[in-house]
């Protein structure tokens, strides 16, 4: 064939590998000269999608195309005087080889290509060599191949923006001043998009104190659109919700409610209905996460009194209070997902209940303990429909994100209706194929966390933090020093693990002698009085202070020092345990049924 037949057969291959919502209009007609087409993609109705959406394609054929790099490569020539000119354009341009007896289709941006800008930057050559991956390759009805391509566009216009907020900065003082709104606004849009990007690389690197001050300078700006600031304060909750900056759990819960009464305030000001709905949402999981965080915690510790016993009543009577509070929280919670179905505002639901599903399925471990069979029932059925309806619809959208986090719902479920799962799945694949070994390895993990794990078996670490958490969700915080529940919690948690007192001498053993409300709610077994105990000689010294101090105090007078200035440093029996041996709660529980005839001595003291 000679390059006319070529470039025709190159062109007919090409439009006949487009989708049918992708209209190519021929440029032949037009100035552009080198720009073969000019691509507009339309939705289901037939509308244009928008300006992110348009872009210029000149299609090159070959007869046999070149492959480098192992057939990774496709190189293609052409000249540099032709690259400079896609390079001016303020519109994307794409560069598509086609190789006519392989009829297979390449791509490569031009637009926002820094090697082709350095290809063509003060070079003689007069043409130069442009390398397109095959796996930029388009292949018909393969939406994933399109999709890859409209991605590209869309980071395109991204640079272009950019590219026009450097121009309009430069040519400030030759806009007409009844132009100058219009710049201004163009600017902004460009330059608030900039730095939302830097917003989310800052949130996908976990750099959460520089997220925290972009983003703080962003939504505390009266300069800012109120879009921009709603953008803001999302990522700065996002960032809040992983990394939070203090440790007090009342700062962390008030924060979190300012930052959701923040987007309330600006969705008003934005007057759109969406922002409106989101900010809504957004508020109400949120008061509904923390109620839910001190009625789990109640419930769980209610479990510990006898039931016959006041402690049982009165924290029961307490708990039921609370309950129906998380109720009436909920209730609207779930009005507004079903106004959000009625109104077709499935992305908005999407959402919220990413965040809200997960809660949902926490609330229903209390739920089931303390609500009629109807209701749970209505609960159960609610909760999967609406389940489904967004894992169907993130999936036909193609969220991973979304999905993995839906489909961990529903996986969950599965451990005990495995239909339901199944049909989780079957609608998640059906939409999405490629997802399967995100699925696979969803199934997995869950039933590896279903695995009954001992609470012997938890790092002295992980076994501390779980009554952390239980206490500052019952308001007693261990990290707040105005709390006095707190500075009690606190005190049992530096005496949890004994082992550098222990590990100094094989007769050394600590016993522990927890009492009060607070060490029942809790059922920590170093809350209230500790006992540090010489197994071989008898010798014994309670506190309820610091163990550590009460262990060694070499720098009191002689009748306050510690058990290890008057019983051990003169000790001649004294033994050090190996030095592979650790402390553990296991341990610790084996050595109490050894040693309980000794121990029994000391009960009173």
């Amino acid at each position: 064939m000679n390059a006319g037949e070529i470039g025709k057969e190159a062109g007919r291959i090409f439009e006949y590998k487009l989708p049918s919502n992708w209209i190519a209009r021929s440029q032949e007609d037009q100035d552009d000269h080198g720009i073969d087409y000019e691509i507009e993609i339309k939705n289901s109705d037939g509308k244009a999608l928008g300006k992110d959406s348009v872009f210029k394609v000149q299609v090159k054929g070959e007869e046999n195309c070149s492959f480098i790099n192992d057939g990774g490569t496709v190189s293609h020539s052409i000249k540099v005087d032709r690259l400079k000119y896609y390079l001016s354009f303020n519109i994307p341009v794409i560069l598509v080889v086609v190789d006519v007896t392989l009829e297979r289709v390449f791509w490569v941006s031009v637009t926002d290509s820094d090697k082709i800008k350095d290809q063509v930057l003060d070079t003689e050559d007069a043409s130069k060599s442009v390398h397109l991956p095959v796996e930029n390759e388009l292949i018909r009805r393969n939406e994933a191949s399109f999709n890859s391509l409209l991605g590209a566009v869309t980071q395109c216009w991204d640079y272009l923006s950019l590219r026009g907020v450097k121009q309009a900065v430069e040519n400030y003082t030759v806009i007409k001043s009844d132009k100058i709104d219009d710049i201004i606004s163009d600017v902004g849009d460009a330059l608030f998009k900039a730095y939302h990007a830097k917003l989310d690389q800052l949130l996908v690197n976990r750099n959460y104190p520089e997220l925290y001050q972009q983003a703080s300078q962003i939504f505390g700006s009266p300069l800012v659109p109120a879009k921009d600031r709603f953008i803001a304060v999302m990522y700065y909750s996002q960032a809040f919700s992983v990394s939070p900056y203090t440790d007090l759990k009342h700062e962390e819960v008030r924060e979190r409610l300012a930052l959701r009464e923040m987007l309330v305030r600006i969705a008003r000001e934005k007057r759109n209905k969406i922002y409106r709905l989101t900010s809504i949402g957004m508020a109400r999981i949120e008061l509904f996460r923390t109620q839910l965080d001190h009625l789990h915690a109640l419930h769980i510790s209610n479990q510990h009194f006898d039931s016959e016993s006041f402690e049982f009543y009165y924290l029961n009577s307490e708990t039921n209070k609370l309950y129906l509070d998380v109720c009436i929280t909920l209730q609207k919670l779930i009005f507004l997902c079903n106004r959000l179905v009625r109104q077709g505002q499935l992305d908005v639901l999407a959402g919220l209940f990413v965040e809200l599903g997960s809660l949902v399925l926490l609330f229903k471990t209390v739920h089931n303990a303390r609500a009629s069979e109807e209701s749970i029932e209505f609960l159960e059925r609610w909760f999967e429909q609406i389940l489904l309806l967004t894992l169907i619809y993130v999936s036909n959208n193609e969220d991973y994100y979304k999905v993995e986090r839906l489909y961990f719902m529903f996986a969950h479920m599965g451990l005990t209706d495995k239909e339901k799962q199944a049909h989780a799945r079957k609608v998640t694949l059906d939409a999405l194929p490629d997802s399967k070994d995100l699925l696979d390895f969803i199934d997995s993990r869950v039933e590896e966390m279903n695995e009954q794990q001992d609470f012997y078996e938890l790092s002295v670490q992980e076994q501390k933090k779980f009554f952390i958490d239980m206490a500052k969700n019952l308001g007693m915080d261990p990290d707040d020093p105005e709390n006095e529940f707190g500075r009690f919690v606190k005190m049992g948690l530096e005496n949890y693990d004994p082992g550098e007192i222990v590990k100094t001498c094989e007769h050394i053993f600590v016993h522990y002698k927890p009492a009060g409300m607070i060490a029942q709610q809790l059922r920590m077994h170093s809350l209230g009085g500790g006992l540090i105990i010489c197994l071989k000689h008898g010798h014994a010294s309670g506190t309820g202070g610091s163990l550590a101090e009460s262990y060694s105090r070499p720098n009191a007078p002689e009748p306050l020092q510690g058990f290890k200035q008057r019983h051990c440093d003169s000790c001649n029996d004294c033994s050090t345990r190996n030095e592979s041996w650790k402390w553990s709660l296991k341990w610790q529980s084996e050595e109490v049924t050894k040693h309980q005839e000794l121990l029994e001595r000391f009960k009173f003291f």
